[in-house]
């Protein structure tokens, strides 16, 4: 490799260290959602606030961090996945294979979690008038909320709704 070309991966390596702390992004716009339903069943991605995981704060400080969620992950798996269902037919389809994706604080302290990003999926398929119910909200104060964006595949509607902590269920329709 002739010294020229060493030179220029080198000096792409260095802007590239430098540059990528700086970025940051999120997997999900804070307090947004989406459930997309297929024939397969529904996928639900809800980015939450830390507020509405507050009993898994162990040290008091209304803050949680990295090593508070890996030490309770299963606890906190076990939570949402009892915490959020869809209701159609007098049948609860709850929430499974929940995944957890912690999101920096974009401030100064970027050692706690602002936004959790819940993925997971409800094994049943769409039908008018299911109804998605969640008790993950109840320790949201009172400005915050979450929109939710659902789609059916094969459907050109869309339908948006928000929950907070005094309305957290929704029926859904076509």
């Amino acid at each position: 490799m002739t010294m020229k070309l060493r030179l220029c991966f080198a000096l792409i390596g260095i802007l590239l260290g430098a540059f990528s702390n700086n970025i940051q992004a999120h997997l999900m716009a804070p307090n947004k959602g989406t459930l997309n339903f297929e024939p397969s069943g529904g996928y639900l991605v809800l980015s939450l606030p830390v507020s509405a995981f507050t009993h898994f704060d162990k040290n008091g400080d209304k803050a949680l961090t990295f090593k508070e969620i890996k030490s309770q992950q299963k606890a906190m798996i076990q939570y949402i996945t009892d915490s959020v269902y869809i209701k159609g037919n007098n049948q609860k389809t709850f929430l499974s294979g929940v995944m957890l994706a912690p999101q920096r604080s974009h401030s100064v302290n970027n050692n706690q979690i602002e936004q959790i990003v819940v993925i997971g999926k409800f094994l049943t398929s769409f039908k008018n008038g299911v109804s998605l119910h969640t008790s993950l909200l109840n320790n949201l104060t009172q400005n915050e909320k979450l929109t939710i964006t659902t789609t059916v595949k094969g459907s050109n509607s869309k339908q948006i709704f928000t929950l907070n902590n005094s309305y957290s269920s929704h029926t859904l329709g076509e």
